[in-house]
């Protein structure tokens, strides 16, 4: 065994303030008593919860003998981690990593350092922590074994930003579990308690008793700054997706970094500010923010300092931070967690963090408050606001909601410096999942070991064995396993008396033989389960066993349509001058200043010249030809350069304001047309598409829609009303009872009978005489009122021989390729007439529309087959038939359809 190696401490030795004084006392208490309760720490950054737990920990183990294992989420924290020890346990504590400690002996104060991660291995726990040892190497259960049994060491276990490293990390859970601690001490930054009580649960555990720091806490101690400011971009519709709002956030926030150089420099304050730019993770992403910051904002090379490594380096980090000639730390989000930056007041984000979790870390960043500052400001002094203020600024507006939620819950955190018990409650719904709570109880419980932890955890261990039973059961209707046994088999038994989700199940084997005779056997099956089968009436007149579809053309000449249409595009003049201004960049946008921190806080809106990204402009016009469209490379080519063509002699000359040192050449005038040509493309894609959707209308197919399924099925419970003249001999049901309808049903029939919602297709279940295909009711399969009505004056009118509810995206429904939309188009009725009565029977199609405007697109061509589409739309009590220009036509009064039966016979 090597010898154990001490370092020095790089900080300061710190006092505790007065809020942190009574958390070190209180917390320690709490680990002595007896029993001894997991605790929970939740401080916000920078209000010095490492230290904290540091004073705490040493107060325990001078009182009892004991060993440490300390866990970090994320590699940088190990070093400060351990830094923060040496300067403030008072030589009571004695850091060291993991990997190295285990093979030492046991001593009263260790502190083995590692990430969560470290121990969190499948393969370790099942060889229960004893691989990996030799004759130079100890194993982990090898050093527990020897700390509690020989040397008489109680082990703590500390989790630090706990909200992070317990996160669906079950194998550290597990653990945890195994070393059954004497000591559990958990601390977070953020009050996200969810997976610390799944953690609790795992680990044996029952309760815990938390304390609490506010964030208004750590302001009036001038450890947080007391403001939040983000900074966003409210661009208008026409160039939100085009402005390079990445480059303009950087030089938004170079601008605000040096108007605090400034100010500082005015308050004879000797900090050099850093600005922090945190961008996504990726091969180049650090590389190109900091060349746009020396190209746009003249940045010097050696101010900027960079971590690009996909993993956290915490010395690289740490000497950025503390290197005051560097003005710019650029950071990937990989690396954006647990470093601290106190001269840090700028944060630029390009990357979006909606995760309140995450933007909270990143917030912290910048939230602490420097050493200088607090001197100049001493007590009772203000800092100034300017001073006393984090600044964020996102290129991407949808991430304030993250930011925002992370300051809304850290605000809504009440003080608890002397500790409160919180037990956790664990719940089973109906549906099968476990929840796990809180709620405040007044007194320690008599025991912390929780019965149901071990069960958990065997569970855990038998889930590949689970799968393996389970699957063996889910024989389906045909004798193959598809997962529906449970649909004709005994249904599970369920033990009321449980809480625990996977003690809920008894399993049971299925049936040997479960295959029903025929098909009566079938029905009499799902009757027996709460389901009722309406049969497709294949003796009523004319009616079809499959109906026909339309289909997009397969080949076409899109290089003369293309060229065509980018020819005929009408260019109206504002297009062609916020093109123009477009590739000069010259479009503005809004700045806005928000205070998080304050409810009624009034944004602060400020214009800003954005700049127009390239590069996403013609990717953006490229994606929209190609999704819209439907157009390949060489097609998407030709619309761009012929509109390039037209727009030359417009963007050849600068616009007013602009000045040039020198006219464009050829090359550079080609490039901004070029780049006008994906403006347009961006401003008229709907334009487009409706002409090239017009044009490919032209070339549609006919084919077999799959045949019409044997059965509707719906809940038993909820009886549909009979329709003689419906194919399935009943009307729909109302849209908005299907979900609760089939809620009231077992969840593993809903889930065998609903999943064609995913596959689209009519089911097909076996019996020993064949199949018959079902279709369960879901969905947008029901009728609304207006479809209801509709429905019902079809039942009554003596023209109507049989009609059919068309759902959409079936496989036997009726679809219509659509004039201005590359989607298909599904009527909502399709009908068989005898008009006049003694004509031969006629199918057509009918939709009922609340939008006239929608209607009026759809309208634009007409199918190839089953004739032109009819449109309804309501007119206060009365139906009206909707023109092909979007006005209202004739009335259908009441149970009158004439009027819809005579249009029909004019567009015969």
């Amino acid at each position: 065994m090597s010898r154990m190696d001490f370092v020095a401490a790089q900080s300061d030795s710190l006092e505790p303030l007065g809020f942190q004084q009574e958390i070190i006392g209180n917390l320690s208490a709490a680990l002595l008593s007896h029993p001894c309760p997991p605790v929970l720490l939740r401080a916000p950054t920078g209000s010095g919860k490492t230290f904290m737990l540091v004073r705490a920990l040493a107060r325990v183990c001078a009182a009892q003998p004991t060993v440490w294992l300390w866990f970090v989420p994320f590699v940088n924290l190990v070093q400060q981690t351990e830094d923060a020890i040496l300067a403030n346990a008072h030589a009571q504590l004695f850091p060291i990593m993991l990997s190295h400690g285990r093979n030492q002996e046991p001593q009263k104060g260790m502190v083995l350092l590692s990430t969560a991660a470290g121990v969190a291995s499948a393969k370790d726990r099942k060889q229960g922590y004893a691989g990996g040892a030799d004759d130079e190497q100890r194993a982990l259960n090898e050093f527990v074994a020897l700390a509690r049994q020989v040397q008489g060491l109680k082990i703590g276990v500390v989790v630090d930003e706990a909200h992070i490293g317990l996160k669906d990390n079950t194998e550290f859970g597990k653990f945890v579990s195994w070393v059954q601690p004497d000591y559990l001490v958990m601390a977070s930054a953020t009050p996200r308690d969810d997976a610390l009580d799944r953690f609790l649960v795992q680990a044996g555990k029952e309760a815990r008793t938390s304390f609490v720091v506010t964030r208004a806490q750590a302001v009036q101690a001038r450890l947080n700054k007391k403001y939040i400011e983000a900074v966003t971009y409210d661009l208008q519709h026409t160039i939100a997706s085009l402005a390079d709002l990445k480059r303009t956030v950087l030089r938004q926030a170079w601008r605000k970094h040096l108007w605090l150089k400034r100010a500082l420099k005015a308050a004879d304050i000797d900090l050099m500010p850093l600005l922090l730019v945190q961008v996504a993770n990726g091969k180049h992403t650090v590389e190109e923010a900091r060349d746009d910051l020396m190209a746009l904002c003249r940045v010097p090379a050696d101010a900027i300092g960079m971590h690009s490594a996909e993993e956290p380096d915490p010395v690289l980090m740490a000497a950025i931070a503390n290197d005051y000639s560097k003005e710019v730390l650029i950071f990937k989000q990989s690396a954006g967690t647990g470093f601290d930056a106190p001269r840090a007041f700028v944060l630029a984000s390009t990357k979006l963090v909606n995760d309140a979790d995450f933007a909270m870390q990143f917030i912290g960043r910048v939230m602490r408050v420097a050493a200088p500052v607090r001197r100049a400001f001493a007590p009772p002094t203000e800092i100034p606001a300017q001073l006393d203020t984090a600044y964020i600024y996102l290129a991407d507006g949808e991430t304030q909601r993250g930011f925002q939620s992370a300051v809304n819950i850290t605000g809504a955190v009440k003080s608890q410096l002397e500790g409160q018990t919180e037990q956790m409650v664990v719940r089973h719904t109906q549906s099968g999942a476990t929840v796990i709570t809180n709620r405040i109880s007044p007194q320690l419980p008599a025991f912390y070991d929780n019965p149901l932890a071990s069960f958990l955890a065997q569970e855990d261990e038998d889930d590949e064995d689970e799968d393996a039973a389970r699957g063996a059961q889910l024989v389906g209707l045909d004798g193959t396993s598809g997962g529906q046994s449970d649909l004709f088999g005994d249904k599970p038994a369920f033990d009321p008396g449980t809480t625990i989700m996977g003690a809920d199940r008894v399993r049971e084997p299925a049936p040997a033989e479960d295959l029903p005779a025929n098909e009566a056997q079938v029905l009499e099956r799902l009757k027996d389960q709460g389901v009722m089968a309406y049969p497709l009436n294949r003796a009523l007149l004319a009616s079809p066993p499959v109906f026909q579809q339309e289909n997009h053309p397969s080949i076409i000449d899109m290089g003369k349509v293309s060229a065509s249409i980018a020819a005929d595009l009408p260019l109206t003049e504002d297009t062609v001058s916020l093109a123009t201004q477009a590739v000069w960049n010259l479009l503005y946008g809004k700045e806005t200043h928000t205070e998080l921190t304050r409810d009624d806080d009034t944004p602060r809106v400020e214009k800003v010249q954005v700049i127009t990204d390239r590069e996403s402009l013609t990717h953006d016009a490229i994606s929209k030809l190609k999704e819209v469209a439907r157009l390949d490379d060489a097609d998407v080519r030709i619309i761009i350069t012929t509109l390039a063509s037209r727009l030359r002699e417009n963007v050849a000359i600068p616009p007013d304001g602009v000045v040039s040192a020198e006219a464009p050449d050829d090359r550079q005038i080609d490039r901004r047309a070029r780049d006008a040509a994906c403006w347009v493309v961006r401003q008229e894609i709907q334009r487009i598409g409706e002409m090239i959707q017009q044009a490919l209308a032209e070339f549609t197919t006919v084919s077999d829609a799959a045949p019409l399924p044997d059965y509707l099925l719906y809940p038993l419970a909820h009886a549909l009303l009979p329709a003689r003249k419906n194919l399935y001999g009943v009307f729909p049901p109302p849209e908005g009872e299907i979900a609760g309808a089939w809620e009231r049903l077992d969840i593993d029939l809903q889930d065998r009978l609903l999943k064609d919602i995913r596959e689209n297709k009519a089911q097909t279940l076996s019996h020993a005489e064949g199949v018959v295909s079902v279709f369960a009711i879901h969905g947008k399969a029901g009728l609304n009122q207006l479809e209801h009505d509709f429905a019902q004056a079809l039942e009554h009118d003596e023209h109507v021989l049989w009609w059919h509810r068309n759902p959409d995206r079936k496989q036997w429904s009726v679809r219509v390729v659509r004039g201005e939309h590359k989607d298909y188009f599904y009527p909502d009725f399709i009908v068989c007439l005898e008009y006049p009565l003694g004509q031969p029977p006629e199918i057509r199609l009918v939709e009922t529309k609340e939008s006239t405007k929608d209607a009026s697109r759809k309208a634009q061509r007409a199918p190839r087959i089953y004739g032109k589409v009819l449109f309804v739309t309501p007119d206060g009590s009365r139906l009206r038939i909707v023109n092909d220009d979007g006005s209202l036509g004739a009335e259908l009064d009441g149970m009158n359809l004439m009027p819809a039966w005579r249009w029909m016979a004019g567009t015969r």
